[in-house]
This record gives structure tokens, C-alpha cells and sequence, in this order.
């Protein structure tokens, strides 16, 4: 009878054991091959991030507003005409859609961070605006 060794350290094999030595090496075993797999959440999250980078530095790297560039998390896809807006390019659709899709979706937009974003689709909420709006509110105040 041939000799078994495990698929992971190659330790001898013994008794019923036929692929691993021990629960350890089932384990790491079972983790890299989720490591390689497409449609995984670690593949996924991972692809979605690789698509960002790219993304974000084809568009010039930083806030095209106000030149913010230290988290990637901040950096927004704004869709400058709505109406074309086929889908966004959120870390869905950035692990889940075609690249050739997500390149075209990506040159109707612009790249802002967080807070010019933010102003852009909120220019009314200015602090004076807003102390306007609370202080001609007829509830009482605080």
C-alpha cells in the first residue's frame, strides 16, 4: 500500500486520515482555495478595491473639486448628467459587472470626495440657510 502525506505540510498520513493531518492544515487548505475562487466575499471585495485604484487613478487621483486624495473610502463617482446613469459604481457593481461596462459607466462621471459631493447634491443645507430654516420654524426651540 502506498504511503499517504497530507496536501497541505505533507506530513505522513495515518489511520483514517486521507487528505490532512490535522484540522489546522483542513482549514488553511480550505482558506487558500476560497483565496483563488471569483465569486467568494474576499475575491469580490478585493476585485471591487482593484477596480477603484484603477478607476480613481485613470481619473487623475484626487478630488477633481478640491484635490482631496488620502482615503479611498472618500472618493466618490458622481454622475454628471443623471438621466444617463446606467448604474453605480459602487463596490457591487465595481466586483460585479464586466470592466468594458464599468469603464464606460465611469466616463459620465466625475471624481469628487465625500464633501464636495456632498455640497454638490446639497447646495441649499449652507449653515446660513439652514439657521434661516430653524430660526422661521414655529415649534418651540430648545
Amino acid at each position: 500500500m502506498e504511503a499517504k502525506y497530507c496536501v497541505v505540510c505533507e506530513t505522513s498520513l495515518s489511520g483514517q486520515q486521507q487528505k490532512f493531518c490535522s484540522n489546522a492544515c483542513k482549514q488553511k487548505n480550505h482558506y487558500q482555495r476560497i483565496k483563488s475562487q471569483t465569486n467568494t466575499y474576499f475575491s469580490q471585495t478585493v476585485r471591487s478595491l482593484r477596480r477603484k485604484l484603477d478607476l480613481i487613478e485613470m481619473m487623475g487621483g484626487k478630488c477633481q473639486q478640491c484635490g482631496y486624495h488620502k482615503n479611498l473610502a472618500a472618493l466618490h463617482f458622481h454622475h454628471e448628467n443623471a438621466s444617463e446613469k446606467e448604474f453605480k459604481l459602487d463596490a457591487r457593481m465595481l466586483s460585479n459587472r464586466s470592466w468594458e461596462a464599468i469603464f464606460e459607466e465611469s466616463k459620465k462621471c466625475a471624481l469628487l470626495c465625500a464633501n464636495c459631493h456632498s455640497e454638490l447634491h446639497n447646495p441649499e443645507l449652507t449653515f446660513k440657510n439652514v439657521q434661516k430654516i430653524v430660526d422661521g420654524a414655529s415649534f418651540r426651540k430648545r
